[in-house]
């Protein structure tokens, strides 16, 4: 008996012995990406109402994944978002609006100026992910929308090489994917005006 509770006690401090399993943590937008003053009035800026985001199962979990194949895909249990992927999604998509455009994003209903036409997006993502043949695609579609016109809705393929390994460099690429997506929107937006 006295060998059974030493085994156990044995086994019982080696499991609380054992390394913790570390995790990357990775953020789609970029706190570092700053617009050259440090308040800005926005509010005159044209906007863009994201009146819904929709993405496949697999961008709603918390690990990065990978295609491995044509129809499997790895959930990598040591790399996760730091932020839910539709809220993390969202900055990343308004700080390159911002920025880059001087384009405001509102998700909510209440931040609203009626002086100012106000375009309204939905965006679908059918494919977000690194592939198996080293590249990196963004699929889906969008539809944009202002008061008077009749909506744009917009099929959308982007891809970048991934020429290195690596989550982290995966996910700067998925920025340069969500800039030509904004680019694609604010191309759509300015030419209605």
């Amino acid at each position: 008996m006295k060998k059974w509770i030493a085994g156990i006690a044995v086994l019982w401090l080696a499991g609380c012995s054992s390394k913790p399993i570390g995790l990357n943590y990775y953020m789609l937008h970029e706190p570092t990406l700053v617009a050259a003053e440090s308040s800005t009035d926005i509010s005159n800026q044209p906007t863009i109402f994201l009146r819904s985001l929709s993405a496949p199962d697999y961008l709603k979990q918390r690990n990065l994944s990978l295609q491995l194949s044509d129809s499997e895909i790895h959930f990598a249990p040591k790399h996760v978002w730091a932020e839910p992927f539709d809220r993390d999604f969202k900055m990343a998509f308004s700080e390159s609006l911002s920025v880059k455009h001087k384009m405001r994003l509102r998700v909510q209903s209440k931040w609203t100026n009626p002086a100012q036409p106000e375009y309204i997006l939905d965006i679908q993502l059918d494919d977000f992910i690194p592939t198996y043949d080293g590249r990196l695609v963004l699929k889906g579609k969008f539809r944009l929308e202002t008061d008077g016109a009749p909506p744009q809705i917009v099929r959308f393929n982007y891809w970048l090489p991934l020429n290195k390994d690596g989550f982290a460099f995966s996910v700067s690429q998925m920025r340069l994917l969500i800039d030509k997506l904004t680019n694609d929107v604010v191309t759509r937006v300015e030419a209605g005006r």
